[in-house]
């Protein structure tokens, strides 16, 4: 498993930027393509403008769409040139009309075979941290590409001499051994040590005290025999392992701050085959609040 396609979709905001930064920074040992996406989506015409009506009104309608559409064009034209400029690697633009931004991305990413969407969170009216931004969700959910997620703020990856490590949370799925195969790629190739981490669920139980507990501390020989599982999955490659209790997204981000983790790399189906609950309560979750980019291994 490699990238060596990553696609950049940008609205220009300081989030799109981020990610940007952050796929350059993937591509400076060499041998990455990269593309910058920007779609202007569908005009909705106003009624009646400047209170013409009939045909003059729709003559008017016309130019006027016409003027607002090539204003947009021109502008992101510009933006995306001068983007382009001041990369440091070679990045081809490509600008999309008359298509919903995630449209956009979707279509363009199957028609170059992308390896990787590297995206912003949120776009320029995004409560971050709050909700995820609607374009990304909207791609998480229904793109078979592995997705890179970044906040405006968030700690680049492989963005100076030590990388760091790459924290890889392990459910033993399927999906999860694709995360680790793109996280071992990724640690060759930057340098980066790697971090399994397996989290146990908390078991409610209504009647202990906190109502919850933990299968760990009450079933013998438990917490070594995923500690077992996880040095075999991690083989010869530099790294550690890690097994804990708690919520499966929180356990993530708590291990990843205290581990100074500068990656997560996250399948994006567990053990249950339901995609679009793990993403919609895990991924979704570890990628609006995580300081680092996340990857979402599809």
């Amino acid at each position: 498993m490699q990238l060596a396609r990553i696609l950049v979709p940008t609205d220009f905001s300081d989030a799109a930027g981020r990610a940007l930064e952050q796929a350059l920074a993937l591509a400076r040992p060499g041998g990455v393509e990269i593309i910058l996406l920007h779609s202007l989506p569908p005009v909705i015409p106003a009624l009646s403008p400047m209170g013409e009506t009939g045909f003059a009104g729709l003559v008017e309608m016309g130019r006027l769409l016409d003027d607002y559409t090539r204003e947009l064009r021109e502008d992101a034209s510009r933006k995306l040139e001068d983007l382009r400029t001041k990369a440091p690697v070679t990045v081809e633009t490509v600008l999309e009309e008359n298509l919903e931004p995630h449209e956009a991305i979707l279509r363009k990413a199957r028609s170059w075979n992308a390896d990787l969407i590297a995206m912003g969170t949120h776009g320029r009216g995004g409560l971050e941290k709050l909700l995820m931004g609607s374009v990304a969700s909207k791609v998480l959910h229904r793109s078979d590409r592995h997705l890179m997620l970044l906040r405006s703020d968030s700690i680049l990856f492989a963005s100076g001499k030590d990388a760091g490590s790459i924290l890889v949370p392990v459910d033993f799925s399927d999906h999860s051994h694709r995360a680790l195969a793109l996280a071992r790629y990724l640690s060759s190739r930057h340098g980066a040590s790697l971090h399994l981490l397996h989290v146990v669920e908390l078991l409610h139980t209504p009647l202990k005290p906190g109502g919850l507990s933990s299968r760990l501390e009450e079933t013998p020989g438990l917490r070594e025999k995923y500690l077992e599982a996880l040095r075999d999955m991690l083989g010869e490659t530099p790294g550690d392992v890690t097994v804990a209790d708690g919520s499966p997204a929180g356990g993530i981000l708590w291990w990843r701050e205290k581990l100074g983790a500068g990656l997560v790399v996250m399948g994006s189906r567990g053990l249950t085959g339901l995609e679009r609950l793990l993403v919609g309560s895990a991924a979704e979750t570890v990628a609006r609040f995580c300081e680092v980019p996340v990857v979402v291994v599809k």
